[in-house]
């Protein structure tokens, strides 16, 4: 999956680890656990809150390695990652 850059060209993936994109990703990951037990101890409201940040760091994640060229090899590992831990953790609930 290639993402246009600033220049409007396509973006290639980096190699860069410490992106803003790719903390976000990982933060969501970190969340995932305490989503998961939020949801199984019936602590309804801080899952809803995880969940929407999940979803808005998601969309920032995505949007701003887009935007800003910071696309990376690790970015198209963990975001789908995530996604999938975030869906399956909430059927599991």
């Amino acid at each position: 999956m290639q993402a246009a850059g600033i220049s409007g060209g396509p973006a290639q993936p980096v190699d860069r680890v410490w992106t803003i994109p790719n903390i976000l990703s990982m933060l969501r990951l970190v969340g995932m656990p305490v989503f998961l037990w939020a949801i199984l101890t019936r602590h309804d409201t801080l899952a809803l809150v995880i969940l929407m940040a999940s979803g808005i760091t998601d969309y920032l994640d995505g949007k701003i390695a887009r935007t800003f060229g910071l696309v990376s090899k690790l970015g198209e590992l963990l975001d789908p990652i995530a996604d999938r831990l975030y869906i399956f953790a909430t059927l599991l609930g």
